[in-house]
């Protein structure tokens, strides 16, 4: 029993309180653009999903996933954001894997990963818990970006580690 809770309190290290969240109605990617797969890294199935494959059941039959997700909590950081969307207009699929392990703050707890589909492009976004005067407007391309200190992490990387 002891041993158990041991590894129990060694795993809260390593997975941060955190948040994963995307919204594609406050970022104006949506309805132009249609989210068809996502996944956070792949040690938390909470921050992965498709439209493509059996082990998502519930999204079965759908063209598409909902535009919008919000997942707060101890989890493990991602190593990698992949992201597969449609482009409505012209019915092109688009597709990108973006490298988080050399693009993420060192301890992104308390922080927030996002990202925004423009066109052909991703843009991800890291949210620091410092605020920020709600007065501005967005200085990013999320909306996440009125109230918190926000670093564009790809394309660029603005953040320094």
């Amino acid at each position: 029993m002891t041993l158990v809770l041991a590894t129990a309190c060694a795993t809260k290290v390593a997975e941060p309180w955190h948040k994963f969240a995307f919204d594609g109605w406050n970022d104006k990617w949506y309805p132009a653009h249609e989210l068809l797969e996502y996944s956070y890294g792949d040690k938390y199935r909470m921050v992965r999903a498709s439209v493509i494959t059996p082990e998502h059941p519930i999204n079965e039959g759908k063209s598409m996933l909902p535009p919008g997700t919000n997942i707060n909590g101890p989890m493990p950081v991602g190593e990698f954001l992949f992201v597969k969307w449609r482009i409505k207009s012209t019915g092109e699929v688009v597709e990108d894997r973006v490298d988080l392990r050399q693009q993420l703050p060192k301890d992104m707890t308390d922080h927030g990963l996002t990202f925004v589909i423009e066109g052909k492009q991703l843009y991800v976004y890291v949210i620091t818990p410092k605020v920020r005067n709600s007065d501005l407007p967005p200085n990013k391309k999320t909306s996440s970006s009125r109230y918190r200190e926000t670093f564009e992490i790809y394309p660029t990387n603005e953040l320094s580690r």
